[in-house]
């Protein structure tokens, strides 16, 4: 409700305090009185651009405020989410100066005029006799059948619904384009995969299998070795032992004319033991080398495997070759995740779906039973508007999908003469008869909705006389 508008210094205005009570005003004039002045007044107040040719002459600042009473419109979340301070009386001003600036403030708070515009839709609707479009309007004819048939709180939880319908389905469908996408690659992972998890890449010490394919290689000239090494010690001529012992003979002669050579016989003893453990140690290795032909191709298989797949995959150790595995074993199971999670999204759907068309059913069938009670309100009130012979129908078609409001399309057909026909409201209704069928079809809305103010701008045209 709009309690109080004040205008200083803005056109022709020097200083005027409107003062509204609740209910029905009605402001009269003769042409050129400044009837048109106020309304463009209130709508700069409420967003509308202008310059500075809207100040009155000789004045540096003009200033437009307006009060309200908005305890009924449930705009607690609108000035929550723009951070201004609610209470049930909101004042809106606005300041134009002649250097061209221009400030916006809502209870005293300074706003952007993109938010006083916003705030100014919700707080006040203008129908001109030439601006009733909002009468064509789909969706009004549609809410205005349901706050009619009282169906509201049904239509809104409805609505919760279909929202989150829209966003699984929106879900699902970036994730079957990912899916898409996943399985090009899919196959082909899955062939690599198969190709590591064979090499079995963590099962192998890297430079033991290096160690043993290297001895293999060398086998031969390894075991050429090992032979002259055993000749060596079991020659009874030149043999490390035959030396050595001679030695240890001397030494032991000598240690009776003094304790050193006693030293160096032990110490030479102690080199002949160790002497016999390199020979034992290398009549076991000789052993080692003696490769089965079987063993000798399988590490050379695994170590030109585990190469070849170090070239192919542009990687330089084992423990790479291992990361990457795992790496390629994680894509494949989010692939399998994606899968898992369109099927679960895909019964979420259906059973949205399945909820809206029980909701729907239920919210058409509310509004077929109104339709004739509103048709028959109309029509009792263009009676008292000099139009009795108009009749409104109002047509409903099932879109067999669920959409925002229902599965419902609404359409209101006009026929404002006995021989006439039924056509839609833009294509057989005058600018009088359109401003008097929406003076009608908003009074009957305000008694089941809290609407804002409603200014009506020459709505008396063609019924003023009578």
């Amino acid at each position: 409700m709009l309690n109080r508008l004040d205008i200083s210094n803005y056109a022709l205005i020097e200083n005027v305090s409107l003062k509204l009570n609740p209910g029905f005003t009605v402001i009269t004039g003769e042409t050129g009185a400044g009837k048109s002045i106020i309304l463009e007044a209130l709508n700069l107040l409420l967003g509308e651009r202008a310059d500075t040719s809207v100040i009155r002459q000789n004045e540096n600042k003009c200033v437009l405020e307006a009060e309200f009473d908005i305890s009924n419109l449930d705009l607690q979340d609108f000035f929550k989410a723009h951070d201004l301070d609610f209470d049930n009386s909101c004042i809106a001003r606005r300041e134009f100066s002649t250097n061209g600036k221009s400030r916006c403030f809502v209870n005293d708070t300074p706003v952007q005029l993109s938010v006083l515009k916003e705030l100014g839709e919700r707080l006040i609707s203008i129908h001109s006799q030439h601006q009733t479009l909002q009468l064509f309007d789909p969706v009004f004819q549609l809410d205005l059948l349901d706050h009619f048939a009282g169906i509201q709180a049904d239509v809104k939880s409805y609505r919760t619904i279909y929202h989150k319908y829209r966003q699984k389905v929106n879900e699902r469908i970036e994730l079957e384009v990912k899916e898409r996408e996943s399985r090009k690659e899919k196959d082909y992972l899955e062939f690599l995969l198969k190709e590591l998890e064979d090499a079995k890449p963590e099962e192998n010490d890297p430079e033991e299998l290096q160690n043993r394919y290297h001895k293999i290689e060398n086998a031969e000239k390894i075991n050429e070795s090992l032979r002259y090494a055993r000749s060596v010690f079991e020659n009874e001529n030149i043999g490390p032992f035959v030396a050595l012992n001679t030695l240890i003979e001397t030494l032991e002669e000598l240690k009776q004319f003094d304790s050193v050579y006693a030293g160096l016989s032990g110490r030479l003893s102690s080199v002949k033991i160790e002497l016999k453990d390199i020979e034992s140690e290398l009549n076991n290795l000789s052993g080692e080398t003696d490769f089965d032909p079987e063993e000798i191709q399988l590490v050379k298989d695994k170590v030109e495997q585990l190469n070849s797949l170090l070239y192919k995959h542009n990687l330089r150790s084992v423990s790479q070759l291992i990361d990457l595995k795992n790496s390629m074993a994680q894509q494949l199971g989010g692939i399998q995740s994606v899968e898992d999670q369109l099927g679960r999204i895909s019964k979420e759907i259906s059973v949205l779906q399945n909820d809206l068309k029980s909701r729907s059913k239920s919210i058409s069938t509310a509004r077929i039973d109104a339709i004739e009670g509103l048709s028959d309100q109309v029509e009792e009130k263009l009676r008292a508007l000099a139009m009795p012979d108009a009749i409104l129908k109002v047509g409903i078609n099932d879109l067999g999908k669920p959409g925002p409001n229902g599965s419902d399309e609404v359409e209101f057909l006009f026929k404002t003469n006995l021989g006439g026909n039924f056509a839609p409201l833009k294509k057989i209704a005058s600018g009088g008869e359109l401003s008097r069928l929406m003076l009608c079809l908003l009074s009957i809305l305000a008694k089941t909705k809290s609407l804002p103010v409603l200014i009506f701008d020459e709505i008396d045209t063609g019924v003023s006389g009578e």
